[in-house]
């Protein structure tokens, strides 16, 4: 491709053609040089940037960084990618280690991660990237981010580090692993530990201010410690239960379960008009519609809605199918179309656009989903309520299914399946209740 730069009998054309040399040719390739640099074209800087970055390796990091290279150059959006490598933070920090001359591993990008938040960000972007391209192979972000917080907590309080060091990786963590076993783990279940380890934090630290060790803690202490602080410091409850437990921390110390308000649903009517407002609405957006159906249709938790692959989808008996836990559940026809235009029409995200797609609802980083509440933002701009929304969906699925089958199509727990169950009995017998009172109304007004 060459640049116009003359006219040849009215009609534009380029220099060799018009006899004149191209100022505005790439040297190397003859195409039209960049902007950015003005003199190569956008491909052939990004080679000249990715040698710059990635000069004299020793043969092993060479041979692992070898898929980041080719993708460098296979990138459909080349000046994309010559920006990252000129300006970004991630591409430095991709020079500064591969000039360690190291294999990369997680561990030395968790050093750095834990420097600031500005390293993490950049870690975090070049993490995803690595592993994307399988440089790096994948792990569980969340559980690591929960080790590098009760590190960084340990550094802190170094004197407790004898019993929240136990609990966390003995109590916290095992529940945590547990969880990413049956499902994957979500910022929502890692913000659950954070809680459980920043709260123990605070209580020892209150008692330690009150020259109390745990084990000489009363109930009084903890009681007058809870009425003084947020509500998030009866998360402590299960602290304390893993410390009574083993008889030497401390003693029986009650804290009751953190209070939790009732679902509010919403109208039927207008349940039933956002749900086909998302099957059949071309003017929303793709995501919207589809992310909007799975809430209000299947009352699935955003976290699990951002955690969704072209593999949860498949086809039985001719008929396309989801799998939200371990029942494949037959997709409505307009539903089941959504979904396959949206693994279809896959957005790219930056240069790196072109790794393979794994999330139905990717992300802004390279190998990542979205994140729970920048859906959740952008559904509720579009007049679609989360809360209330999941209610409402969960209510009328127990109407129908006992909590044996739902539990296992949706990924609820048993017995959260059988407490929507009694929710639902409750708002039929209350809806019972008002249609008798106004039927009762009626044949006053008549008398």
């Amino acid at each position: 491709m060459k640049v116009l730069i003359a006219r040849t009998g009215g009609q534009r054309t380029c220099g060799p053609c018009a006899g004149h040399p191209d100022p505005y040719a790439c040297p190397r390739c003859g195409g039209a040089s960049s902007p950015i640099t003005g003199d190569l074209c956008d491909r052939c800087a990004v080679n000249h940037h990715r040698n710059t970055l990635l000069h004299d390796l020793p043969p092993d990091p060479a041979t692992q960084l070898a898929p980041l290279r080719a993708a460098f150059m296979a990138a459909e959006r080349p000046r994309t990618v010559l920006t990252w490598l000129r300006t970004s933070a991630s591409a430095r920090l991709l020079h500064e280690t591969a000039a360690c001359g190291r294999l990369f591993t997680h561990a030395d990008l968790d050093t750095v991660a834990g420097s600031g938040r500005g390293a993490a960000q950049s870690t975090d972007y070049l993490r995803g990237l690595l592993v994307a391209f399988g440089v790096l192979p994948p792990r569980d972000e969340h559980l690591a981010a929960i080790e590098r917080h009760l590190a960084r907590t340990l550094g802190q309080h170094p004197k407790y580090a004898m019993l929240l060091g136990p609990y966390v990786r003995w109590s916290v963590m095992t529940r945590a692993r547990r969880r990413a076993a049956r499902s994957a783990s979500t910022r929502g279940r890692a913000r659950w530990s954070y809680t459980r380890i920043n709260t123990a934090v605070a209580l020892l630290e209150h008692l330690a201010s009150l020259d109390l060790t745990l084990s000489e803690a009363t109930q009084l202490e903890v009681d007058r410690w809870l009425a003084a602080g947020p509500s998030t410091r009866y998360e402590v409850r299960d602290f304390l239960v893993w410390t009574a437990r083993r008889g030497r921390h401390s003693g029986d110390l009650l804290v009751p379960h953190r209070g939790k308000a009732e679902p509010e649903g919403m109208d039927e009517d207008i349940h039933w008009d956002l749900l086909q407002q998302c099957l059949h609405d071309e003017d929303l957006p793709l995501d919207v519609r589809a992310a909007g159906s799975l809430l209000l249709l299947f009352g699935q938790h955003l976290t699990h809605v951002i955690a969704l692959t072209p593999g949860h989808l498949g086809v039985q008996d001719g008929h396309q199918t989801i799998r939200l836990d371990s029942t494949p559940i037959r997709l409505p026809q307009p539903l089941a179309t959504l979904l396959t235009r949206l693994v279809e029409q896959q957005p790219r995200q930056g240069w790196s656009g072109n790794t393979p797609v794994t999330w139905l609802f990717p992300g802004s980083r390279p190998g990542t989903h979205r994140s729970a509440s920048s859906l959740a933002r952008v559904l509720t701009r579009h007049g679609i309520p989360i809360r209330s929304s999941r209610a409402t969906a969960l209510i009328q699925l127990a109407e129908e299914l006992p909590p044996a089958v739902l539990a296992p199509l949706l990924g609820l727990h048993v017995i959260t399946a059988l407490q929507w169950r009694r929710r639902a009995a409750t708002d039929w017998t209350t809806y019972l209740q008002a249609r008798q009172q106004a039927i009762g109304r009626h044949h006053q007004n008549k008398n």
